[in-house]
């Protein structure tokens, strides 16, 4: 069995532990009878039925995925951030929803108007008839037809806030998705064919699209996958790389074992991070390293600021977050850094901000411990790559801004926190607490 788990580990980029917590929970969903003979316990399987489910878990998890997913060269190396997930239809989402919310009919008639010209997208009313889901227009002509549940909203379909009906944006062949999701990951490396001659090419970004977008990529460790070489929308004179349907691998197969130790070596996060990122040594120089670094879109007419790394000492985490719509995951949490040279320089902490996105699916505040992750605490070092901008105080003064893209705590140097069951007193027996 920790022969298949160290498998699917290794290739899934999880813990063992993970996959073993994963294989229960599929083990309880799929086979619930033979799970409930066993007691809720793998270890009261049948030795024929645990060696049937396994291999089912594994053709589930990794045979059924295959190996050439996706389309493009192999690319190899390591993401080392995650920029940002994007909803390519939640302007125009938005829009038709509220106009709608107020007149129906009127937005039925004239569509909405998204952007800054003239052209206008038609909105259509949304309803289950016969077996079928329908849009209408606003003469009430039904001009799309789609079989399907009641109970199960078509991907085109989009809720109005406070009311009974939903509606639809139009496109030229009907219908439009509602949503159009892009995520965006920071990677470093080069063509399986030339990474272990040529080294990781400079930052580049990864742009996934349609069921790509789905896949959460596992930072901070080898990675291999397809993807094809494109323009940047704001930079056409960037490279970056794009994928619509990806398939990762995280092990270290492509590297021949005469190579495989000096690789291992250079995978190590903080090797990686420091050696092929920009990075900054010294934190009380990061606005400096900004405004060196700052790049001008003549596409949008917008400043950028640069995504680079650095390293130090967490000083303070809010782990409860506030509620913010435009940070992935729906709040944000701040982390604080310090530093000898920050602390000579007479300046303060460095603010950082943390999605709840990256708190809960990346780990941002904890380790691994023997196999677990567990929360680490003030005092512990930390890699975080970060992207970089500016904004005036009320008082004129420019201020950095620094979104946490990646924290990757080192892990000879984590301080943990405490655990609930430091805090359990049922041990103390006969204490008295008045």
């Amino acid at each position: 069995m920790s022969d298949i788990f160290s498998e699917i580990a290794q290739r899934t980029g999880k813990t063992e532990a993970e996959v073993e917590k994963d294989f229960t929970g599929f083990v309880e969903g799929h086979y619930p009878d033979a799970w409930k003979d066993a007691k809720g316990k793998l270890a009261n399987l049948d030795d024929e039925d645990l060696e049937f489910f396994l291999e089912s878990y594994r053709v589930n998890k990794i045979r059924a995925r295959g190996a050439s997913s996706g389309k493009g060269e192999d690319w190899v190396g390591m993401i080392v951030g995650h920029v940002s997930l994007r909803d390519l239809m939640s302007k125009q989402r938005d829009l038709a929803t509220e106009q709608a919310e107020i007149d129906l009919n009127n937005v039925l008639s004239h569509g909405i108007r998204p952007y800054n010209n003239d052209n206008s997208v038609g909105v259509g009313r949304v309803h289950y008839t016969d077996g079928s889901w329908k849009v209408s227009n606003a003469a009430d002509q039904v001009i799309h037809t789609e079989q399907g549940d009641e109970g199960s909203l078509p991907p085109w379909a989009i809720a109005v806030p406070n009311k009974s009906y939903y509606v639809a944006l139009l496109g030229p062949k009907g219908p439009k998705r509602a949503s159009s999701l892009k995520r965006e990951w920071l990677f470093v490396g080069n063509t399986a064919d030339k990474f272990l001659v040529e080294g990781p090419l400079p930052p580049m970004r990864l742009e996934c699209s349609f069921d790509a977008a789905d896949v959460h990529l596992q930072m901070n460790k080898p990675i291999s996958f397809k993807a094809e070489v494109g323009e940047s929308y704001f930079n056409p004179e960037e490279s970056i790389l794009k994928a619509n349907n990806i398939d990762p691998s995280y092990s270290l197969d492509w590297v021949p074992d005469t190579q495989r130790a000096t690789a291992e070596a250079m995978f190590s996060p903080d090797q990686y991070l420091s050696q092929f990122m920009g990075y900054v040594t010294d934190l009380s120089s990061v606005m400096d390293y900004y405004e060196a670094n700052t790049t001008y879109s003549e596409k949008t007419g917008r400043s950028y600021g640069p995504l680079f790394c650095m390293r130090g000492v967490v000083d303070y985490i809010d782990h409860d977050g506030e509620p913010n719509r435009y940070t992935d995951g729906g709040h944000r949490h701040s982390m604080t850094l310090s530093s000898a040279a920050l602390r000579r320089d007479g300046g303060g902490n460095l603010w950082l901000n943390v999605s709840r996105y990256l708190v809960n699916d990346h780990h941002a505040f904890q380790g691994l411990d023997d196999d677990t992750w567990r929360d680490f605490t003030a005092g512990t070092q930390v890699f975080v790559t970060v992207r970089s901008s500016t904004w005036e105080s009320d008082m004129g003064e420019t201020r950095l801004n620094l979104d946490a893209l990646n924290v990757w705590p080192v892990p000879r140097r984590i301080l943990w926190g405490q655990d609930a069951d430091d805090d359990d007193l049922s041990g103390l027996d006969g204490f008295r607490s008045d």
